[in-house]
């Protein structure tokens, strides 16, 4: 995360889940990590001369009667009170001319990961009836080039549906849009300070090196899993996978436990 948050660090958990460490079990609060900085707008529909507030469904806040989302309108409250109407093209253009990208800074490579990513994306010279123009594809490549010799990114900042965001742009054309500092929450604070056995600290290091140390390439397997379940639900046998329970044992205990059922697993891995 970077170092120059400065939105207040969050103060409730939104959901929990248990991290699985060997057979060390660590419930864990998830907090947001980012805060909306933009200009809230609400959706109403006019009535006569009244402005009535409409849900998400969209319904009617008032009556309950549902909504064509064609006849919902945008609105963002002034300081004075008032309800204005609020188009996204507005919004654009009245951050950043909507459509213009401008490079306003190099950021060296190395500093880069100080930016919360949001979107990930990819930049190429626009299309028209097929054809890329010759002299964009050129710049495109040269702005490229020039900043994979320097070792930079461009920090850019652009409105393109919505409020002006900001992004970099890499030498291969990838485009991630950032967090800017103050839609970053603060870090709440860790847990407190323990003293561990000489013995604690070299095991969680050994079971660290057994579980494995490597940058792997990660794939989404969940549609396979969730089709899985469909399948069995759809024969009536449903085997529901047991949640981790939080040992009662000493940590030295479970950590050991943990190194060789992990050593167990890898040499069974091995064998196969």
């Amino acid at each position: 995360m970077t170092t120059t948050a400065l939105a207040e660090m969050p103060s409730k958990a939104t959901t929990s889940f248990t991290i699985s460490w060997g057979l060390v079990s660590i419930p864990v609060g998830v907090y947001t990590g980012t805060e909306t900085t933009r200009v809230t707008r609400k959706e109403f529909v006019i009535d006569g001369d009244s402005l009535v507030e409409v849900g998400r469904s969209p319904i009617r806040k008032d009556t309950g009667a549902v909504i064509d989302t064609a006849e919902v309108i945008r609105h963002a409250q002034a300081d004075s009170g008032e309800w204005v109407i609020l188009t996204d093209d507005e919004i654009a253009q009245s951050t950043s001319p909507r459509g213009m990208g401008e490079i306003v800074t190099f950021v060296p490579v190395k500093d880069c990961s100080k930016y919360l990513a949001e979107n990930q994306m990819q930049l190429r010279p626009k299309m028209e009836k097929g054809k890329v123009n010759p002299a964009a594809d050129r710049a495109f490549a040269l702005l490229m080039m020039a900043m994979k010799s320097t070792k930079v990114a461009a920090l850019i900042k652009v409105a393109m549906r919505g409020p002006a965001r900001y992004g970099l742009l890499t030498h291969d054309g990838s485009f991630t849009t950032v967090y800017t500092a103050d839609a970053i929450r603060q870090p709440r604070p860790l847990t407190a300070d323990y003293d561990f056995t000489k013995d604690e600290l070299v095991m969680a290091s050994q079971l660290i090196d057994v579980v494995g140390i490597d940058t792997p390439v990660i794939t989404d397997e969940t549609a396979p899993m969730v089709q899985e379940y469909v399948n069995s639900k759809a024969t009536g046998v449903v085997i529901d996978k047991p949640l981790p329970s939080i040992p009662t044992v000493d940590l030295a205990a479970a950590l050991s436990a943990s190194i060789d059922a992990a050593k167990a697993s890898k040499k069974g891995k091995k064998a196969s």
